[in-house]
């Protein structure tokens, strides 16, 4: 991997963030079929999104790498990882030309100090069961299991109080 750096997302972000949606759920495959529900989920990750929700893209000079956003759901509109209000449901996806250079490690530990950061105790995500490569992943960087719906693992990993 050459020099990554992360940048913030701005409002200008919007479309890529459509792509990395895209990729998330087809599991960088382009060619694959969009999964039932596709429409649904794309109005909730990126309908309601705003800049100030938080997130970053991981760039490689001048090319993309991936990205990531906090989903702040609620009891009545969530993402199919969404564990409870004031735990942010992380999206993310990794270009398929970047996979297994750490993208995805460097984009869910920045998600996770800014959600440290924006008070949160902890953050979620959900894996299609068949998504071996990104589940084994989450498990490494500390997220357990809570539930599974849909055909997807839930996992949410808790922030330690500060002492």
């Amino acid at each position: 991997m050459g020099a990554m750096h992360l940048l913030s997302l701005t409002e200008a972000d919007r479309t890529y963030l459509a792509r990395i949606n895209f990729l998330a759920d087809t599991f960088g495959d382009e060619h694959k079929e969009l999964p039932a529900g596709f429409e649904e989920g794309f109005d909730y990750y990126l309908g309601g999104w705003e800049p100030s929700r938080g997130g970053f893209i991981a760039w490689e000079g001048h090319v993309p790498a991936g990205g990531v956003w906090l989903n702040w759901g609620t009891a009545q509109r969530h993402g199919f990882g969404h564990v409870a209000e004031g735990i942010p449901e992380l999206a993310l996806a990794v270009e398929p030309r970047f996979r297994s250079q750490g993208v995805g490690t460097l984009l869910i530990d920045a998600a996770t100090e800014l959600a440290r950061e924006m008070g949160a105790p902890g953050i979620s995500l959900s894996v299609a069961k068949d998504n071996d490569r990104a589940h084994r992943l989450y498990l490494h960087l500390g997220f357990e299991p809570v539930s599974e719906r849909g055909g997807h693992i839930v996992l949410v990993k808790r922030f330690k109080a500060a002492n």
